[in-house]
């Protein structure tokens, strides 16, 4: 009987001790800061009310501060502040020369909810080093082209999106000659739109487009005034230039869109799915008749794929709170409340394959999926194109598109580019 009841008093003990052990452990309420910062500016005016929600969950958090600028300077800002020591906890880095460049930088994620879930090919694409260690962390994924006012273009006898550029070409006549402006461009931001989502979508009309993007990028003379996929590109710069607003690249992202959200355009250049809570916040109608069409800058409707991002994220592993960090993320990425969020508000679709598609995920965001269930989109080349390149690549098209240059000129610039940057490695 002493023996039982020395078993008991061992065990209450050894109890106490654990229970007091896991109690030391909780960190008092308010006491983790995070930071944030990713290339998504129209998350600007709606995340506060995922980091609210957030809190409530989880008491320790005191503040979650965040930047989202815009792509053409997020990644100078982000240089800045690994010099001046300020990285933040989470930061926005995709595959490719991307993880490629930060690594050196970036937690280690494989123990996080959402690692179990990867594919192989996402594995290998979050990693460098075939997968073993998962190093960024998609969380979701937006697609972009051309976004259209179905109700102009009926007014001009049109029912759907052109599929190709000759059918572009007939549909922008048939509006002009119906007293519609056809075409809003925005090319103001260089990097943003030329270099960065239309710049490289002839190649992802390629057969295997990260296999000939590599062999570019190695210098190899590519026959490029031969190339009919190139040619394509630049032949769909000449139909838009021809119907576009005449201050194209003076014009800024926000004018243009704020000039198409009036519906003073039918067409817009280079927008995507994360438009729905910048059109509700100007002109909420217009979601129910617009629609997100690819650029279709080759005849052959076959080749022609919608550009689409995998947005992800890293830790930065010298963080102050790396273990809270990764918890917030996987929150981001496989909660009800940030799905909802992502998908309802923000159009954005979810970049795993145990996240349900919601049904009322936003009208654009609909479309995005619809192309990419049925094998018409493509990853953008943008992760893959190498940080010392962009501006030359950006100054090219400028170049070109403002009238600047002839084709064979852009031929020889372009393929200098490469050729450049394979001597330098």
């Amino acid at each position: 009987m002493k023996k039982l009841a020395t078993w008991f008093l061992v065990t209450a003990l050894l109890v106490t001790a654990v229970c007091c052990g896991a109690l030391a452990e909780e960190k008092a309420p308010g006491s983790v800061d995070l930071t944030i910062m990713l290339a998504l500016g129209q998350w600007t005016d709606n995340f506060d009310e995922l980091i609210e929600a957030y809190k409530a969950e989880n008491p320790q958090i005191g503040t979650i501060d965040y930047e989202f600028p815009s792509s053409s300077t997020y990644w100078d800002l982000l240089k800045a502040k690994l010099a001046s020591g300020e990285m933040p906890d989470i930061f926005g880095c995709g595959y490719g020369e991307q993880i490629s460049m930060w690594n050196d930088y970036l937690a280690d994620l494989s123990d996080m909810n959402m690692a179990a879930d990867l594919t192989d090919a996402q594995r290998q694409s979050c990693s460098v080093d075939g997968g073993k260690t998962i190093q960024v962390m998609p969380i979701y994924v937006e697609g972009w082209g051309i976004i259209y006012n179905m109700r102009l273009l009926k007014e001009a006898g049109w029912e759907k999106t052109p599929e190709t550029r000759e059918e572009l070409a007939q549909c922008l006549a048939d509006l002009k000659a119906a007293g519609i402006n056809p075409f809003m461009a925005h090319y103001a931001e260089t990097s943003l739109a030329l270099t960065n989502h239309i710049g490289s979508i002839w190649i992802t009309n390629k057969e295997d487009p990260l296999g000939y993007y590599e062999q570019l990028k190695s210098g190899v003379d590519m026959d490029l005034a031969n190339d009919p996929d190139l040619n394509d590109l630049l032949d769909y710069y000449d139909l838009i230039l021809e119907y576009c607003n005449p201050d194209y690249l003076s014009t800024d992202k926000w004018t243009g869109r704020n000039a198409f959200y009036l519906e003073e355009y039918a067409m817009e250049d280079d927008e995507g799915s994360w438009e729905i809570p910048n059109i509700l916040g100007v002109n909420p109608a217009l979601c129910d008749y617009v629609v997100q069409g690819l650029q279709p800058i080759s005849n052959d409707a076959a080749k022609n794929r919608l550009q689409v991002a995998t947005i992800n994220a890293g830790v930065y592993k010298d963080g102050k709170n790396v273990d809270e960090a990764k918890k917030f993320l996987d929150w981001l990425i496989e909660s009800e409340t940030a799905q909802a969020w992502h998908q309802e508000k923000m159009g954005n679709i979810p970049a795993h394959n145990s996240t349900a598609v919601l049904d009322n995920l936003s009208t654009l965001g609909k479309d995005v999926f619809a192309y990419m269930t049925s094998g018409k989109s493509h990853e953008t080349m943008t992760p893959w194109t190498p940080d010392s390149v962009k501006d030359s690549l950006g100054e090219v098209w400028s170049l070109y598109v403002g009238k600047q240059i002839d084709r064979a000129t852009f031929f020889e610039m372009y393929q200098q580019i490469w050729t450049d940057y394979a001597a330098s490695l």
